[in-house]
């Protein structure tokens, strides 16, 4: 499948949350690969029908409750720092890249949007497996959520065909300290 497909590998943590990742794989590709076809005829539902925390182990569920709080100071100082700054500075710079996981709504949005086909997640050897995609164009909205989906349940990825290497990291730079003195300031971030 790797001459056909996109993959993303991985170092399976333990064969018990593998395989609970795999049942909430197959889950996602029956729902995606349904929503896609009603989308293409015209009587498309809202995917999210599915009670998608059920599919979750409790280290899954505890992964995902390490999220940046963007309702306490922190948070409000991040957001008002993001309307101080230039644009071009904001998606660019690793102070916009705050600790913490994904939030899980904001993941399985990402994972219905994201424009590819959800092939085959597998166990190849005893302690690898890895989920095979198909994108649908270029750009399609890169492999984030499937690394986040991948490791939420206790595995390393490993190698990102879409990067043919590693997958690529944001360098998290968030500097609460900072902010504070910029937004007291009235002033954006502007990078050295």
């Amino acid at each position: 499948m790797r001459d056909q497909y996109f993959f993303v590998e991985f170092q399976i943590g333990s064969q018990p949350r593998f395989d609970a990742l795999r049942r909430f794989f197959l889950a996602l590709k029956a729902e995606k690969d349904r929503f896609c076809l009603q989308i293409n005829e015209g009587t498309g539902e809202n995917p999210e029908e599915l009670n998608w925390y059920e599919f979750l182990d409790l280290e899954a569920v505890e992964w995902f409750s390490d999220t940046f709080d963007f309702q306490s100071d922190e948070g409000k100082t991040y957001q008002q720092l993001w309307e101080l700054t230039d644009p071009e500075v904001r998606w660019a710079h690793p102070i916009f890249t705050h600790p913490g996981h994904w939030d899980f709504e904001s993941l399985i949005e990402a994972l219905f949007e994201g424009e590819y086909g959800l092939i085959d997640l597998i166990q190849e050897e005893k302690m690898k497996g890895v989920l095979y995609y198909d994108p649908w164009a270029a750009p399609f909205g890169g492999t984030e959520s499937l690394v986040e989906l991948i490791e939420s349940f206790g595995n390393t990825v490993t190698f990102d065909s879409c990067h043919e290497g590693p997958h690529r990291r944001p360098i998290v730079g968030w500097d609460f300290e900072l902010a504070k003195k910029l937004v007291q300031a009235g002033k954006g971030f502007v990078p050295d």
